[in-house]
């Protein structure tokens, strides 16, 4: 009786174990997909962002041109 006992409580806390190593690794995984979804966050914002300064300078590009070239005419003009 004595064996038996000793194999069913083994038995156990290997079945308890695994329950253990398997809910740790769920966590992990759902960390690691929360890690994600945050990098994905910060590059869309980084790329929202870079588009932005872009479209910035080339607005602003173009203003200075516009000015230039008003300030060359007015003085071939006169």
């Amino acid at each position: 009786m004595t064996a038996l006992s000793n194999i069913f409580s083994l038995t156990q806390m290997q079945a308890s174990d695994y329950q253990n190593a398997t809910t740790i690794g769920i966590q992990m995984q759902a960390d690691a997909q929360k890690q994600q979804m945050q990098r994905w966050k910060i590059l869309q914002d980084t790329q929202t962002k870079i588009f932005e300064i872009t479209q910035e300078v080339t607005v602003n590009k173009a203003k200075v041109q516009d000015k230039i070239f008003e300030k060359w005419d007015s003085y071939i003009r006169g």
